[in-house]
């Protein structure tokens, strides 16, 4: 079995939060090596056509329905607002009348165009936020409706707090994912009444086609007895500045802070300087430099599954590890040679108990040099900071983790 797992982009609130959110989960992992150019898309930045030519389809099982959902109307052209080559779009999608709500335990996203597909996520939709979710999607006079970062439903209990600690991450799919299933005993939690978002992150920059992406969910009944799933998003900062020797106006932090501002909204902006906060860094006077890491503490014992691992186009290694109460210091998670086309969760060989007050440390290296090398990054210099686009940085730790109660 493979592990559907990949992050794209991220709401400012789960950034301060580092909160559970529903995913699929189980799976398979496979080095890559080679050279830095030969281990980044090299499609012109806008598809990753690296995509498993060997589609592993999402199996059946007794007792369980399989349900595919699909875009409105069946396809969507993407269309990136005005100086941008990133379109994120959300799509409210209804579940089946045969599906009066229970457990997924089984994902597969099929990615219409993966010329112009950067990642997909599927958000859990409570009866009622369904309200909320429609009237976004109403006062768009597209096709679905324009989401940077999260789904834009806002969380139940209404405000920050109850949005971080709220999950709503049912799946997501990066290039190299494939059909996954949940760990035996544990499901995502759909609950009957309830809708989905599909948020659809299309980079344009090698041009624009229409996408059919669909997504197939196996689903087991409420009263089968599952435990729930989740993931925890644990994000560093990402401050690189520009090399040695390399000048312009975007080398400036500030400047490519109102970049990014610019380009995906004050949010944006605000996700750099919150992530300082998070790792315990001074917004005002950030550490710089190729490498950066964050700690945080586990809040309740939970189960841990499998680890992945998201950067974009200069990433070049990533790690995670925890850190017990005794300190003793295990690495679940590294990737010496990071793979954009390949993004799948690494699962550990035992499923790892985690115990409250537990540290997991994410570090993360990037290569600014890249900008010159690898195709479908402007090579303007700049000030790379946390951003949303395909040509800007994350950071990425994601938990595969589950409660027995």
């Amino acid at each position: 079995m493979r592990q559907l797992i990949a992050v794209g982009s991220l709401l400012l609130t789960v950034l301060l939060a580092g909160c559970g959110s529903s995913a699929a989960h189980d799976a398979g992992h496979s080095d890559s090596a080679g050279s830095d150019e030969a281990t980044h898309s090299s499609d012109g930045g806008s598809g990753h056509g690296a995509a498993s030519a060997e589609v592993v389809n999402l199996a059946e099982r007794d007792g369980e329905q399989i349900i595919t959902l699909g875009l409105p109307g069946g396809s969507y052209t993407p269309q990136a607002p005005p100086g941008a080559t990133d379109d994120y779009r959300c799509f409210v999608l209804d579940l089946p009348e045969s599906t009066p709500g229970g457990y997924a335990t089984g994902f597969q996203v099929l990615p219409g165009n993966p010329d112009v597909t950067h990642h997909a996520i599927l958000y859990r939709v409570y009866p009622e936020q369904v309200a909320a979710a429609e009237e976004l999607e109403a006062a768009d006079d597209r096709p679905g409706y324009e989401c940077f970062g999260g789904s834009g439903v806002p969380s139940r209990g209404g405000g920050v707090r109850a949005a971080l600690n709220e999950s709503d991450w049912i799946t997501a799919w990066a290039p190299g994912g494939d059909a996954a299933d949940t760990p035996d005993g544990y499901g995502v939690d759909l609950p009957a009444g309830g809708k989905v978002v599909l948020q659809m992150h299309y980079n344009t920059r090698g041009g624009v086609a229409p996408d059919t992406t669909e997504v197939k969910l196996r689903m087991a009944p409420a009263d089968t007895g599952l435990k729930p799933l989740y993931s925890m998003l644990m994000p560093a900062p990402v401050e690189l500045p520009c090399p040695a020797g390399q000048t312009g106006p975007l080398c400036d932090r500030q400047a490519a802070i109102d970049d990014v501002s610019a380009r995906f909204g004050p949010v944006s902006g605000w996700q750099v300087n919150g992530l300082q906060l998070l790792c315990g860094g001074d917004p005002a006077n950030p550490v710089a430099g190729v490498t950066q890491s964050c700690t945080r503490s586990i809040s309740e014992p939970t189960t841990l599954f499998a680890v992945a691992g998201h950067m974009h186009l200069l990433g070049k290694t990533i790690t995670v590890d925890v850190t017990d109460a005794a300190g003793t210091a295990t690495r679940v998670l590294d990737v010496p040679q990071y793979d954009f086309d390949n993004q799948d969760a690494v699962p550990l060989p035992a499923p790892m108990t985690l115990q409250a007050g537990d540290k997991v440390t994410v570090t993360c290296t990037h290569d600014p040099t890249l900008r010159g090398k690898v195709p479908g990054i402007p090579t303007e210099p700049r000030y790379v900071v946390w951003g949303e686009g395909t040509t800007d940085e994350m950071c990425l730790g994601v938990l595969v983790t589950g409660k027995d109660a």
